[in-house]
């Protein structure tokens, strides 16, 4: 019979420690906007799994700055943070277009390109799958590393 409790209580105690886990790494999001039609429709939802690097052509919740600026309210609340309540924060969805040392690409930036130019570190080109209404790296440029939510896992 101890044998059996002791299992019992290793396995309460690991399911709590996933829970917990979870709770932490995955954030459940729901898409508002057309700015990734045709992929996301406004009311899905996703999976983003906190704290792991994007690739390019991988989709991302970021925090939304002031519209039109490069300004982001208060302290970053992205990758590995855990001390600022996303309910508190405004967040896009995105698909990565480019990553650090990345060549930028006309159009990418909504302005001319610098000959050469390249992502600098720590920033990614973020761009929506609809650029009639999408807010993103055409309009304020780069998005930096710290503003970054997470990765989209799957869409539910």
């Amino acid at each position: 019979m101890p044998a059996i409790t002791a299992t019992v209580i290793a396995s309460a105690v690991g399911m709590a420690l996933a829970i917990h886990w979870a709770a932490r790494s995955v954030v459940l999001v729901t898409v508002r906007g057309l700015s990734m039609t045709p992929t996301l429709h406004n009311g899905d939802r996703v999976l983003v799994r906190r704290g792991e690097l994007p690739k390019r052509g991988q989709m991302v919740v970021v925090q939304q700055p002031s519209q039109g600026v490069q300004i982001w309210p208060g302290e970053p609340a992205g990758l590995g943070c855990r001390s600022r309540p996303l309910s508190d924060q405004r967040w896009l969805i995105k698909r990565v277009a480019a990553v650090a040392g990345d060549p930028v690409l006309p159009g990418q930036l909504g302005r001319m390109n610098l000959p050469g130019e390249r992502v600098p570190e720590g920033h990614f080109i973020l761009l929506g799958d609809n650029p009639r209404v999408s807010f993103d790296s055409r309009q304020i440029g780069f998005f930096p590393r710290s503003r970054i939510l997470g990765k989209v896992w799957r869409k539910l």
